[in-house]
């Protein structure tokens, strides 16, 4: 069980100076307190395991989709209008006057806008269109890249990985961004 006060002395140390809500840390002190009350489903005074998982990880708990949705809206729509335009998608980018068009990223974010994100054409993201950008899922490229691995190191041809195959590929391994394994194995 996890008190809101253990977590705050955890998060902030004991007697934080912005615990109250004064100023950026109090802000994101509220936030987190938000956070941890919205996880409590059962009202308890700490978190269970599954509602501390909820309070880590909003964004793959079910109860918590709203939070996630209210928590995006506040950050990112700045006419408070319940939708996030191209512009707040962007957040504060300016063109540099001097440029002649945007840099290579403005224009991949503005494509994902348009085509991944705003389903309905409408110019503007709903809270459900919301969702998928600020909670992605990435299961079709996981998925690839899990078949990436097989096609290249399978030597057997069995379409399974034993150890000695992983030993033999262990470049291509470590460098594998499947579940970014290769990475934690190799610090």
């Amino acid at each position: 069980m996890v008190s809101d006060r253990a977590h705050r002395i955890s998060a902030w140390g004991l007697g934080h100076r912005n615990a109250g809500g004064e100023g950026r840390g109090g802000q994101l002190h509220l936030k987190d307190k938000k956070r941890f009350e919205k996880a409590n489903k059962d009202s308890d005074p700490g978190l269970n395991l599954e509602e501390f998982i909820a309070f880590e990880h909003p964004e793959e708990v079910d109860y918590m989709t709203e939070f996630v949705i209210e928590e995006a809206l506040e950050e990112h729509d700045k006419n408070g209008d319940g939708f996030v335009s191209l512009e707040e998608f962007l957040g504060d980018y300016r063109r540099d006057p001097a440029a002649n068009e945007d840099p290579e990223w403005i224009l991949v974010e503005k494509d994902r806008f348009l085509n991944d994100y705003d389903k309905d054409a409408d110019g503007r993201l709903d809270p459900q269109e919301l969702l998928s950008w600020v909670v992605p899922n990435n299961q079709g490229i996981a998925q690839e890249e899990a078949l990436h691995l097989i096609d290249e190191m399978d030597l057997n041809n069995d379409r399974k990985l034993s150890e000695a195959e992983i030993l033999e590929n262990q470049d291509l391994f470590l460098t594998s961004e499947a579940t970014d394994y290769g990475r934690q194995l190799h610090d």
